[in-house]
């Protein structure tokens, strides 16, 4: 398997693993799902789910472009990889929860934190701005020890 698609794997892996924990773990105590069956439930865990690992990838892609380098990843991340990843996790989140939000996709519950000044989740922002980067070092941990072959 060629370094780069390797990458991308590992790097998928390991955010679907956090962002389905995650999905699954605030769902129940902080969105509202009424009128939902269990079916429609899962479909929409699962959906939402593969939308974090697109996200995922599409910043993983991002860093690669504007570093100008495949392997960005495995090296030390720069100012601006910090600043790009904070910027488009806050854009993506408030992007992706206005969208549902206003489609009806699903509500919030009284117990939801909302991002200041808004009607927006702080949970799903939080969920894009730690899980992001705390998958990429995981999979850069993984590429380095385990998969180094």
């Amino acid at each position: 398997m060629k370094k780069f698609t390797k990458k991308l794997v590992i790097v998928a892996i390991v955010q679907l693993i956090l962002h389905g924990v995650w999905e699954y773990v605030q769902c129940g105590i902080f969105y509202t799902m009424e009128g939902q069956s269990s079916f429609e439930h899962t479909e929409l865990m699962v959906s939402a789910t593969i939308g974090d690992v697109n996200i995922a990838l599409v910043l993983f892609l991002l860093l690669s472009f504007v570093n100008n380098d495949k392997n960005w990843l495995m090296k030390r991340w720069e100012r601006k990889d910090i600043v790009i990843s904070i910027l488009y996790a806050l854009f993506v989140s408030f992007f992706f929860e206005v969208h549902a939000l206003y489609n009806n996709r699903w509500g919030y519950s009284i117990d939801m934190p909302l991002f200041p000044a808004t009607n927006i989740g702080l949970l799903p922002v939080i969920q894009l701005l730690v899980l992001l980067p705390l998958g990429f070092i995981i999979a850069r941990y993984l590429l380095k020890r385990v998969f180094s072959n």
